[in-house]
């Protein structure tokens, strides 16, 4: 009984300590932590488990220490220290966190480029010139776990461009068809592009570890309200700029996305295995995307 005493004082006495100051921390007969970051003590039934996080020169080292208490004795049943902690593969939350199963977030601002895939020959779209532009998402995160793993859901607007600089262009006759034609003999060639605007609603799943990385995998559903076609030469010293704004996208799409980070930025892959424009009126294609978030 006496030895299970001296083990709560002394690790009471760890803790006060490192409240008031975080210079350093003495563990009795088991090492010192200079400049620890974060000290979890947590108590349960018989069993008591120090968790130092973070120390002087190495924001990733971690160390657990766990003890079960029994009337008659005190024995360490479980001792960790180092870098990496392989007995817990995902990043526990803060214990101001822990509470918090929900949350708003606003996050995942892009910027990438869009390529076309499964196109025909002639549809020579320019991935250099081709951009595309996401709003941060507006949603709200759940964690199931007291790891920082959530599941989200939210709102967001973006932006596509599909575009050509070559010889050929996107053409709408006086119908309703749309098809890919060469530009007029002679004519100065700026550009021809299709622009497909969309309400995006990502469903992801998503995890951040200790060292700050974090990788997120999941669904982007859209729905294409608004999509145009502009094509823009000189002939003869003139200008032409031929524009449509009904130009029959997919109404509904999804898209496939992955991305990894380090803090506030990362690198996204996204693909539509959803034909971009209505294939009863255009041309068949799918789409894909790599970028730059920021979180």
């Amino acid at each position: 009984m006496k030895k299970m005493i001296l083990l709560v004082a002394t690790l009471l006495v760890a803790a006060s300590g490192y409240a008031e100051s975080k210079d350093s921390l003495k563990i009795e007969n088991v090492m010192s932590v200079e400049n620890p970051e974060r000290v979890t003590i947590t108590e349960s039934d018989n069993r008591l488990m120090v968790e130092i996080d973070g120390k002087k020169d190495n924001p990733s080292f971690r160390y657990v220490r766990e003890v079960e208490i029994s009337p008659s004795d005190v024995s360490v049943t479980k001792e960790r220290s180092g870098n990496w902690d392989f007995n817990i593969p995902f990043r526990k939350r803060t214990s101001e966190q822990r509470h918090k199963r929900n949350e708003f977030v606003v996050k995942d601002f892009k910027i990438g480029l869009s390529t076309v895939q499964g196109a025909p020959d002639n549809m020579d779209v320019s991935m250099g010139s081709s951009w595309e532009i996401t709003t941060p998402t507006f949603g709200w995160a759940y964690y199931p776990w007291n790891t920082e793993t959530s599941l989200s859901i939210g709102l967001a607007c973006s932006w596509r461009n599909y575009r050509m600089t070559g010889k050929h262009r996107f053409v709408k006759d006086a119908g309703t068809d749309m098809y890919i034609d060469s530009y007029p003999e002679g004519a100065d060639i700026q550009f021809s592009r299709i622009k497909v605007f969309s309400w995006a609603v990502p469903i992801m799943f998503t995890h951040e570890t200790r060292n700050k990385f974090s990788f997120s995998l999941g669904a982007i559903v859209n729905f294409n309200t608004h999509a145009s076609l502009k094509t823009r030469y000189k002939l003869d010293g003139q200008e032409y700029k031929l524009t449509d704004n009904n130009i029959h996208q997919t109404p509904v799409t999804v898209d496939l996305q992955a991305s990894i980070g380090y803090k506030s930025v990362g690198f996204y892959v996204k693909y539509s295995p959803c034909k971009v424009l209505d294939t009863a009126y255009s041309p068949e294609f799918t789409a894909l995307s790599v970028g730059l978030v920021l979180f």
